[in-house]
């Protein structure tokens, strides 16, 4: 059986899109807003803590998980300042809560 370089393109493509399928959900969501509870996440080498306490949000989950925390987002420029400090996402932290059941 020949492999074709298109083929093989088709395969890496899909192989892909299957890998990042879970990921890409987390990027279509829309932005936390004021007064709204949000999961920072940070890199491995980072520290989620650091950067929410350096963006100057409260933190308002009792855990936190080795890559995020939960925060409460105070002003408009607060998503602004965590991604400044390093966050890789802020996300819609309403559904954490609910899955969790925090």
């Amino acid at each position: 059986m020949k492999v074709s370089v298109p083929d093989v393109a088709l395969i890496m493509v899909a192989t892909a899109i299957v890998i990042c399928s879970p990921i890409l959900p987390l990027f279509m969501q829309a932005r936390p807003q004021v007064g709204e509870i949000a999961l920072v996440v940070a890199s491995p080498w980072g520290d989620a803590a650091w950067i929410a306490n350096k963006a100057g949000v409260q933190e308002v989950a009792p855990e936190r998980a080795p890559l995020g925390v939960l925060v409460a987002l105070e002003s408009p420029e607060s998503v602004s300042q965590l991604y400044a400090h390093g966050a890789w996402l802020v996300i819609d932290g309403k559904r954490v809560l609910e899955i969790c059941a925090i």
